[in-house]
């Protein structure tokens, strides 16, 4: 099963969220909306080294459907660049909306779509029992279950996965990250990502030894 999140970063929602994923040592995929992310540019980085994905979610959450491909290459691009080696290779179009124009751009610029297969619209309502029940009855294999971590408070969706998750596993069902959206922990990124040993202190150069001259007048 796929756990997603759209529309972060969001500082209000992420810590508790991303506490309780880290504790059940289940990975998730975030969509992540450029322009949020522009007030905090390391959370992509930092999403990447708890173990998620990271994927694009255009820069203002756009209906693509409505751009000319110059419109939708930068709502693309802006994004992808601003979540740098973090960001996997996907892209999931607000709302859900593509075209055949939406498709040619995302895969010029190297970019998958990710749409999803259970829904329980949880960005329209604080109805935490309906959204487990919703995941719940209509997860099946590899399904893509879409949640929101932005776009308003969402203690109710952190509450339903708070009882999701356990569930799943008494089922059988595994948690993975959407493939395409992967970055492997190779590279600069994870070297950048180590503690970095403390640089030692410069030696002294060597001061030269006084000759038998020097030190005969040195005592005169």
């Amino acid at each position: 099963v796929y756990l997603t999140f759209d529309d972060g970063p969001n500082a209000g929602n992420d810590p508790r969220l991303l506490r309780l994923l880290a504790r059940e040592q289940v990975p998730a995929t975030f969509f992540l909306v450029g322009q949020s992310l522009a007030a905090d540019p390391g959370q992509a980085t930092r999403l990447w080294l708890a173990g998620h994905a990271v994927g694009n979610h255009t820069w203002s959450h756009a209906d693509l459907t409505l751009l000319d491909p110059a419109g939708i290459h930068r709502q693309i691009a802006s994004t992808q660049r601003l979540l740098g080696a973090a960001g996997g290779s996907c892209l999931r179009p607000p709302y859900g909306a593509t075209s055949s124009t939406v498709t040619a751009v995302a895969r010029g610029l190297g970019l998958k779509q990710v749409l999803w297969t259970v829904d329980p619209q949880d960005w329209a309502h604080q109805d935490s029992a309906y959204i487990t029940t919703h995941v719940l009855t209509h997860v099946r294999n590899r399904s893509i279950v879409l949640l929101h971590d932005g776009g308003g408070p969402r203690l109710a969706t952190i509450s339903a996965v708070k009882r999701i998750i356990p569930e799943l596993r008494q089922r059988g069902y595994e948690f993975r990250t959407i493939p395409s959206c992967r970055v492997p922990f190779t590279g600069w990124l994870f070297d950048a990502a180590k503690p970095q040993p403390k640089p030692k202190p410069p030696r002294p150069d060597p001061q030269p030894s006084p000759t038998s001259s020097q030190a005969g007048g040195m005592g005169s």
